[in-house]
């Protein structure tokens, strides 16, 4: 069987700069596991999804060093190109390496890369332009995350403190949306569209989510006191689920959004600029990635 190659791109800035001081630290057992590799540290100034879509023409797996946003990243790069897309998870969150079966053993993730199974994946897209393997969120959820960005607080604890600041802060808007069903307004704080289970590291957000079944998980907070969101913030942080009662939840594959006032958003932990519409369409089976063998 022909030995793939591989190019690593590690986002020197991931995790505080965490991805590039592992890579350093298990090059010799990089260099024993893949033997046709070459690594590739992005640097402040370049693309990383410009970066990967040149790789992917090289290459036959193309692997994302760090988080979820540098894992969008190079998905995005790649989607138009033949290349595997491949994990080794360093970064804060690594919600999407969860949906791959992947785990924080560098030696097990290594192996997935030279021994694992390919997947197909489906990727979400906003406004045809911003691509999201994982969530996309408005509002809380959006200002939860920008908080997060400009914290010093390193880990998942970053999303905790952010979390409860963002519920004291983030307000409520209506939203139209529609979908397949017909167009309903909602008065809410949060509003996600998820392909995958899992934001900020622990959030169980969306159980039903997978992300290759051709559908995303439409997710809408009903109204609430900031008192019982923040106790749901917490369960939430401690890997529970919002509860049915407090939530619209439907299948989608197709959704539009308009809001009120523009609102916070991010795709996969990445912040996008603030927006009151939003056209988001999921394409099947776009990219081929490669997970644990179950």
């Amino acid at each position: 069987m022909k030995e793939l190659s591989y190019c690593l791109i590690v986002n020197k800035s991931s995790n505080s700069g965490r991805a590039i001081h592992v890579i350093n630290k298990h090059l010799l057992q990089i260099q024993s596991y893949l033997k046709n590799f070459e690594i590739y540290e992005v640097g402040e100034a370049e693309s990383i999804s410009e970066i990967a879509s040149l790789k992917a023409q090289k290459f036959d797996v193309v692997v994302a060093c760090g988080g979820d946003g540098t894992a969008r990243s190079v998905a995005t790069g790649i989607k138009d190109h033949e290349a595997l897309l491949g994990i080794l998870p360093l970064g804060s969150g690594n919600d999407f390496a969860k949906m791959l079966g992947l785990t924080n053993s560098f030696l097990d993730n290594l192996n997935v890369l030279k021994n694992g199974v390919t997947q197909d994946l489906d990727i979400g897209v906003v406004n045809n332009n911003t691509y999201f393997i994982n969530t996309f969120g408005l509002g809380f959820d959006g200002y939860t995350n920008y908080l997060a960005s400009k914290t010093k607080i390193k880990g998942s604890l970053k999303y905790i403190v952010s979390g409860l600041r963002a519920l004291f802060i983030s307000k409520s808007f209506n939203a139209t949306i529609k979908t397949e069903d017909g167009s309903e307004t909602f008065n809410t704080l949060m509003i996600i569209v998820a392909n995958g289970k899992w934001e900020g590291g622990k959030y169980f957000v969306s159980p039903k989510s997978l992300n290759n079944d051709g559908v995303m998980e439409l997710i809408i907070l009903k109204k609430i006191s900031r008192i019982n969101l923040a106790f749901e913030f917490i369960k939430l942080s401690l890997g529970k689920p919002l509860p049915n009662d407090l939530i619209v939840h439907k299948h989608v594959n197709k959704v539009t959004i308009n809001t009120s006032l523009p609102i916070f958003n991010h795709a996969d932990g990445e912040i996008e600029k603030n927006d009151n519409s939003f056209s988001i369409d999921l394409i099947s089976g776009k990219i081929k990635v490669l997970i644990q063998k179950f």
